[in-house]
């Protein structure tokens, strides 16, 4: 049975026969998660790579202390994907939680040279999607380490609004360094001046 969800993916891949898009558009994983479901954890080996057709993953570590980071959240149309040159050979530093409901596309990273030794124009589409991925990680670092906690917030706001109605409250505060408390007294010094998402 074909996927309609991996059908409108390879439209993006130029040079698959239609031949070629409906085999993987039969044969490629498409899965969905309930939401606090882990993707992998932080230790495990990293086996799989994942492409959000819908839904949410938040990308985090614990430290020393057992406190959780959270790094990153992929969302529709982004690639949960660890950039590492050798990242089959070491644990995962990181967790990957759904934090709703998410149907993504598998990829399974222990066989893929075979599947791009079978179809090569495939390496193109994938290439394509880790410069993305790389893009914002380094475009999100920049903003990061550039920026005071509120600047990140409103930066958050005007390009990514929705994790604000999508995801805890504290995994926001997380993921801009800052605490829960720290936010929220952000909120409200800025609720005087802003009409902000509740």
């Amino acid at each position: 049975m074909v996927n309609k969800y991996v059908e409108t993916l390879l439209e993006k891949a130029d040079g698959l026969s239609d031949e070629e898009k409906q085999t993987l558009a039969e044969s490629l994983p498409v899965k969905t998660y309930g939401k606090g479901h882990h993707l992998l954890r932080q230790g495990e080996p990293y086996r799989e790579c994942f492409y959000i057709f819908k839904g949410c993953i938040r990308q985090y570590f614990l430290d020393d202390s057992g406190n959780e980071k959270t790094v990153a959240f992929f969302t529709e149309g982004d690639t949960a994907a660890l950039l590492d040159a050798d990242y089959l050979k070491n644990p995962s530093p990181y967790f990957w939680e759904c934090t709703e409901e998410s149907t993504v596309l598998v990829g399974d990273l222990t066989n893929e040279s075979d599947i791009l030794d079978r179809y090569p124009s495939l390496q193109k589409l994938i290439r394509q999607m880790l410069e993305e991925n790389l893009g914002k990680s380094q475009a999100s670092l920049t903003t990061f380490i550039s920026s005071t906690p509120e600047q990140r917030y409103l930066n958050l706001i005007h390009t990514r609004a929705d994790l604000l109605e999508r995801v805890p409250q504290y995994q926001i505060a997380s993921f801009l360094g800052i605490t829960a408390e720290s936010l929220s007294r952000i909120r409200k010094r800025l609720s005087s001046s802003f009409s902000l998402p509740e």
